[in-house]
Parts: structure tokens; C-alpha cells; sequence
């Protein structure tokens, strides 16, 4: 039962008892259908603010269709013999993931990745479960960030310092204005 028929029952509940017992009609009568408007108002609100994240969740087909294009890509130069089922702790929580994060791109690749190297029977060892949970955990720009990692290039950190002198005395000092500046992202 979701939260919405949760309040929405206990409004009815309290407007039922209300009107089966006369003796409080007039004292708690108004207050009952006030709560009870109020309680329906909130339950039409929550509805609303929830209505743009459950067109995000991705149903089978959107998974299917995933599945059957993007990870099929990525399979396309692999023998057909070197084609096996994943492991279900490997595909099972990476499909159940592909839930919540199929709208984001990032997110989605790895898990084709992750799903592709899971049914190719030289790479299928490598698929650790653990994987899925790492990338749950990671937002687009952090996938973005890993996929950069995966470059053989170096990834400099500058330190950008104001030195002085000061005109009286043989002293020098300096203040740093950035530290460990990148360009990483």
C-alpha cells in the first residue's frame, strides 16, 4: 500500500468515526475534516513532487532494449563461442541497478561494461560482483572521472604562490593562492 492510500485511509478513518458518533459532531467534526483535507492535500502533493523521479525508473522493456543494443555493441567482436550467461551476482544486481541509473549516460556504460566483460568467458573472471556496488555509489561526474583515470596520461597538480619582497629588508615571504590546482574535469 503506498503512502498516498496510507493517508488517505486514515483521513477516511478519522471522518467515519466522527460521523458514526453524533455526541462530538459539533465539537470535532470541523477540526476531523480539516485534518482530513490537510492529509489528503500533503498525500496530492507527494504524488506530484514524485511523478518526475518515477519517469526516470527504467521498467523491463527499457532494460531489455539496453541489453539488447549496448551490450550486444560491446560483445559484437567477441566469438559467439566466448558468449556465456553471467553469473547472477554479477548481472542480476547490475540489471536491478540499471533501474535507477539508465537515464544517466555514464552510469550506464559501465554497467554495459561491466555486463559484456561478465559474459565473455575470457574477461568473465575479472567481472567482480563487488563491481556494481562501486559504480551505485558513483555519481555521472565521478564515472566521468574514473573514465579518465583509465588513459595512460599524467594528470599534473600545481601549486600557483605570490612571492614578495620586502624593499627594507633582505626578507622574502609569499602567500599561496592555489593549491593542488587541476584541470581534471
Amino acid at each position: 500500500m503506498s503512502n498516498e492510500n496510507k493517508i488517505r485511509d486514515a483521513a477516511d478513518a478519522v471522518k467515519g468515526v466522527l460521523e458514526a458518533v453524533p455526541i462530538y459532531q459539533d465539537a470535532l467534526q470541523p477540526a476531523a475534516k480539516e485534518i482530513g483535507t490537510a492529509l489528503q492535500s500533503v498525500a496530492k502533493t507527494i504524488h506530484i513532487v514524485l511523478a518526475p523521479v518515477s519517469a526516470l525508473v527504467w521498467g523491463y522493456e527499457q532494460i531489455k532494449d539496453f541489453v539488447s543494443t549496448k551490450v550486444a555493441e560491446k560483445l559484437k567482436d567477441v566469438p559467439p563461442e566466448n558468449i556465456a550467461t553471467p553469473k547472477p551476482n554479477v548481472a542480476g544486481p547490475a540489471l536491478e541497478s540499471l533501474r535507477y541509473t539508465g537515464h544517466e549516460e555514464t552510469l550506464r556504460d559501465m554497467y554495459a561494461n561491466l555486463l559484456a566483460a561478465s559474459m565473455d568467458t575470457r574477461t568473465a573472471t575479472g567481472a567482480h560482483p563487488a563491481f556494481v556496488e562501486i559504480i551505485r555509489q558513483l555519481t555521472p561526474d565521478e564515472a566521468r572521472l574514473l573514465r579518465l583515470f583509465a588513459l595512460p596520461r599524467s594528470f599534473p597538480l600545481l601549486n600557483v604562490r605570490r612571492e614578495f619582497k620586502v624593499e627594507t629588508a633582505t626578507e622574502r615571504g609569499g602567500q599561496d593562492i592555489l593549491v593542488h590546482l587541476s584541470l581534471l574535469g
